[in-house]
């Protein structure tokens, strides 16, 4: 699956839209948001504030190993908000 692809079921599965998501994450327009899906190059940290609002995890799993979960890693974290849930610093 691709971001663009990602994005929008994310937003469907949670009967939001471009235009609400946009606005919780502080950006003038929807268009934006889908921006940031057509970009080959989108940073982690925008990805991340996305998931966040739409309340999911960005998850990083080894591809093989009998220990795949004790290895898998929840990536989270985003340095320049204020409290991974509220909005940008400004």
């Amino acid at each position: 699956m691709n971001l663009k692809e990602c994005l929008r079921k994310m937003i469907d599965d949670n009967n939001s839209s471009f235009a609400r998501l946009a606005d919780r994450l502080g950006y003038k327009s929807c268009s934006s948001i889908g921006e940031i899906s057509r970009r080959s190059d989108t940073k982690v940290s925008i990805l991340i504030n996305i998931c966040n609002e739409l309340d999911y995890d960005i998850i990083i799993r080894p591809r093989g190993g009998n220990d795949r979960a004790e290895r898998t890693i929840v990536l989270d974290e985003v340095p320049d908000r204020k409290d991974n849930r509220g909005k940008y610093q400004r």
